[in-house]
């Protein structure tokens, strides 16, 4: 017997098609639709897995995931957030928490991405195998420094560069970037748009005119799809630019190695 996933999305067709794939996988499904009932459910089933949507009736995500994590017979329980509303994802309003193991937010979701996940999750599946050695020498080594003030985000992202073989290197501000680069010099730079202090515009315009940095490629991660900063990261220089509400974190992945090498 496989193991217990309690799905919380508000898109039934996305539910439905889901619990065909999953149950035919072997795993136990159980679906609750309305936001006030996942947190009751989730005391009576004790699933191993929540896919929860931010978006939901009565009760959305975020405050369902608050209560969550202060509840400590629920806290441990895995979450994987998954979400095609198109609205990008508030991450203040999700709790900083290891037990947010990933999350898929696009426009349009494949189902079959959401189960690679999931089997991702437990361990199965090739995506573990390609994961283990094809994603390794993707990294190699490579230096990744991201500035990002999002701590659950950080997390997240963060394991996904060491699982893929890169050195990462973190930074919250402009201040600590630069004195990352008195020491260090990345193969790519990561950066947020909003941030405390200087923007990632200001610093993307920054690092351009010094001589010792402008050569390094620098990638552009925003929670908007504004085109006027992305024509103005363009024209400082930017080599990428992505919008996380429509980028999973494979793809963010595949990007940088993408810009590194060129």
């Amino acid at each position: 017997m496989k193991e217990k996933i309690l799905i919380a999305l508000s898109d039934k067709e996305l539910a439905k098609i889901l619990v065909q794939y999953l149950s035919e996988l072997g795993y136990k499904i159980e679906i609750v639709q309305n936001g006030k009932d996942v947190i009751s459910r989730m005391k009576s089933s004790m699933p191993d897995l929540l896919l929860i949507d931010t978006t939901l009736p009565d009760k959305s995500g975020y405050e369902i995931l608050t209560e969550k994590s202060f509840d400590r017979d629920i806290t441990k329980i895995p979450v994987l957030i998954v979400s095609n509303s198109g609205e990008p994802i508030i991450t203040a309003q999700i709790p900083s928490t290891p037990t947010i193991i990933d999350y898929i937010v696009k426009i349009h979701i494949e189902p079959e991405d959401v189960v690679e996940k999931i089997e991702k999750v437990f361990g199965r599946g090739p995506i573990i195998e390609t994961k283990t050695v094809k994603r390794t020498d993707t990294g190699h080594g490579k230096i990744v420094l991201w500035v990002e003030d999002d701590k659950l985000l950080g997390t997240i992202l963060s394991k996904k560069f060491e699982m893929s073989g890169y050195t990462l290197f973190k930074a919250r501000n402009s201040d600590e970037l630069f004195e990352l680069l008195k020491t260090t010099i990345p193969n790519i730079i990561i950066l947020d748009i909003m941030l405390p202090g200087m923007s990632g515009l200001e610093i993307l315009e920054k690092v351009k005119k010094e001589n010792k940095f402008k050569a390094i490629p620098i990638m552009m991660l925003s929670n908007l799809d504004n085109q006027e900063d992305i024509k103005k990261a363009k024209s400082l220089g930017a080599n990428k630019f992505m919008v996380k509400a429509t980028s999973s974190l494979d793809e963010i992945i595949d990007a940088v190695e993408k810009v590194i090498t060129g």
